[in-house]
């Protein structure tokens, strides 16, 4: 099994204290993207800020939605066990809290992106004015990040508690036992979306389709800009049929072109998803590259499918071997009634 390294540790080791300069803590949205333990200033990027006392008068009055942003281990799927949740101790927090783990780093990947927006959709019933607390511990800017990030998804009524659940156990009050969200396909349910989430270990990937007998790894090249990409991860992407069909013949994980993040490639070195859509000459998004069980391209398809017949007809396509013979353009049309 592959050894993952958070995000944390791998900014630590690849900027050690001293090296970053003020110019590298945030990114250029204005998101902290490095020492996330560290004082936080005295206002928030948007909404209200709250001391304990204030929070204790909001809860009492407005039930807000109270989201811990405590940032944990991700364990990636591997062919014994799960996509799972690796917390180094017990979590406790704020009583009737939602623990939303790892949406409060200064970059998230597609796929991350998805599942917080979905998140806060589903908990506010897709009410952009519904009360929501966003906090972590003591000088952590997990919580400053996920507010500025649910502003910029339109949320409305935003509150930022600093102290977080550290503040509110000193002050005398109940912390409660934490559980995290779980991902999609955690918990051995099928997930609502096609890809493994994150992608860290392409070589992982290729191996667990070796020996589950499957074909390759499917690369799906995206952005987080990209409209035709959100367009096919709420429609044949998250299409369960399609989701099952493309599963039992790839390994799919999601790129976001535009990352240079630390992950493992193909060979085991370590790389960056924009370093390897350049290396790959990906131009554009969205794209998508089928390479078989050894690593090698067999097809790759640049541009949006939102037809999930089409879906189907280019996996069809790619695992038949049609691309030596034809175009997908031609094969696609032998196939309709």
């Amino acid at each position: 099994m592959s050894q993952v390294l958070s995000p944390l540790f791998l900014l630590i080791v690849l900027f050690p204290m001293g090296v970053i300069g003020e110019s590298a803590l945030f990114s250029d949205q204005g998101y902290r993207i490095s020492h996330y333990r560290s004082p936080l200033p005295s206002t928030p990027p948007h909404g209200e800020l709250l001391d304990t006392q204030q929070l204790s008068k909001l809860i009492q009055s407005s039930d807000p939605l109270l989201i811990d942003l405590l940032a944990i281990t991700l364990r990636p799927e591997t062919a014994q066990f799960g996509l799972s949740w690796l917390p180094a101790s017990p979590r406790k927090h704020i009583p009737g809290s939602i623990w939303l783990p790892n949406v409060g780093y200064g970059h998230l990947e597609p796929c991350m992106q998805a599942w917080f927006e979905r998140s806060l959709h589903r908990l506010t019933g897709g009410d952009l004015a519904r009360p929501m607390v966003f906090y972590c511990v003591t000088d952590c800017w997990m919580s400053w990040n996920a507010v500025k990030r649910a502003s910029e998804l339109g949320y409305r009524n935003l509150y930022w508690y600093p102290e977080g659940s550290d503040g509110w156990a000193e002050a005398g009050l109940p912390l409660v036992s934490g559980e995290p969200e779980p991902l999609p396909g955690m918990g051995g349910g099928l997930a609502d979306t096609l890809f493994e989430c994150p992608a860290v270990d392409l070589s992982r990937a290729l191996e667990m389709g070796n020996d589950s007998e499957r074909d390759g790894v499917l690369l799906f090249f995206e952005t987080g800009q990209c409209p035709f990409c959100r367009r096919m991860r709420a429609g044949v992407l998250a299409d369960k049929g399609l989701i099952t069909e493309y599963r039992k013949k790839y390994i799919a994980v999601a790129l976001d072109m535009e990352s240079e993040q630390p992950m493992t490639d193909l060979d085991g070195s370590l790389t960056s998803a924009k370093a390897l859509a350049h290396s790959l000459g990906v131009a554009r998004t969205p794209t998508m590259v089928f390479l078989d069980g050894r690593g090698e391209e067999r097809y790759r398809h640049s541009g949006l499918i939102a037809d999930p017949r089409r879906f189907l007809a280019l996996l069809n396509y790619v695992s038949g071997n049609h691309q030596d013979s034809l175009s997908f353009k031609e094969y696609f049309s032998s196939t309709k009634d």
